[in-house]
């Protein structure tokens, strides 16, 4: 998945979308219609790093699915790895649980799609497109893992007292 990509797929899973993401945004004062331009990438319109940043941070904070996308696919143009940093709200066994079984789905999903876009031993672009939207969605279902056992492990710390 790329950047621009990310930054639209994570704006569709807000509550209210990019409406209700414009408003929240506090680096400027952007209206929806301006957003969703610089989402699409209109002509004269771009969206700015402390926008993109702030829309993430709004994103993780509501734990919306593809909260982390933007984040992911930047730091892929890198050649980095983002593993998040546990949530101070504690551990949440269920939750981890739920990111193992959707972890590996999303395994599962890109394997077969990757077998099946090799079997001619030729790939389209179509069938490129299809295995790196299966390999974000894979990272992201690493990360939520990650997430949750970290959540887990800082639980069973001592506090400590000052």
């Amino acid at each position: 998945m790329n950047v621009p990509d990310a930054l639209r797929r994570m704006t569709k899973t807000y509550p209210g979308g990019t409406l209700a993401l414009a408003r929240r945004i506090t680096t400027s004062e952007k209206a929806a219609s301006t957003m969703d331009k610089e989402l699409r990438g209109a002509p004269g319109f771009k969206l700015g790093v402390f926008d993109a940043l702030e829309m993430s941070a709004l994103c993780i904070e509501m734990r919306t699915p593809g909260s982390l996308d933007f984040m992911t696919a930047l730091a892929a143009e890198l050649g980095v790895l983002i593993i998040p940093l546990p949530r101070t709200e504690g551990a949440n066994t269920p939750e981890a649980v739920r990111a193992l079984a959707s972890h590996s789905s999303q395994s599962a999903a890109l394997l077969a799609e990757a077998c099946n876009s090799l079997a001619d031993n030729d790939i389209s672009d179509n069938e490129l497109l299809r295995c790196q939207r299966r390999a974000a969605d894979a990272v992201a279902s690493i990360q939520a893992l990650l997430q949750a056992m970290a959540e887990i492990n800082l639980a069973g710390k001592p506090q400590g007292g000052a």
